[in-house]
């Protein structure tokens, strides 16, 4: 088992475990996880994401990032969940660099996302990575918030 508190690039053998710490992590923030509906990208990762991390302690996935490419200038930052007993310690921070990171680092010029604005945790990490709110950018029907990092 990996413990590493680092994000780790996906692989198709972090799978069942990824779907099990979905199942467990998206309720937390009043998700359910619809692995056939409206989240079947999971279903498919590498063809879905431009790249995307799990964090491990010892017993499985804690904590995923990912990086969807919006065009040749932008992407999107998606999948950014951690386990509510994980919130506080920098885990959160750290799954959001390694994505910004990599973002900056292939060439991308910015960084958008959507969420709740009921997810007053999220909302203030993005702020404090620099994210503003900008106009709606995609046909989510879910979201409510909507921002940008320059890169």
């Amino acid at each position: 088992m990996i413990t590493s508190f680092e994000p780790i690039r996906y692989d198709k053998n972090f799978q069942k475990g990824l779907l099990e710490f979905l199942e467990n992590c998206l309720p937390e923030s009043g998700r359910a996880l619809d692995i056939n509906g409206r989240h079947s990208f999971y279903n498919d990762i590498e063809n879905k994401f431009k790249a995307f991390w799990c964090m491990f302690d010892e017993n499985g996935i804690i904590g995923a990032v990912a990086v969807k490419e919006l065009d040749c200038e932008s992407c999107e930052l998606k999948s950014l969940y951690l386990l509510e007993k994980y919130h506080g310690k920098g885990y959160g921070r750290k799954l959001l660099n390694k994505a910004i990171e990599f973002s900056k680092r292939i060439g991308y010029k910015r960084m958008y996302l959507d969420s709740l604005s009921t997810s007053h945790k999220a909302i203030a990490l993005y702020t404090k990575a620099g994210f503003v709110d900008t106009e709606k950018y995609n046909d989510s029907i879910k979201s409510d918030i909507f921002m940008v990092l320059e890169l």
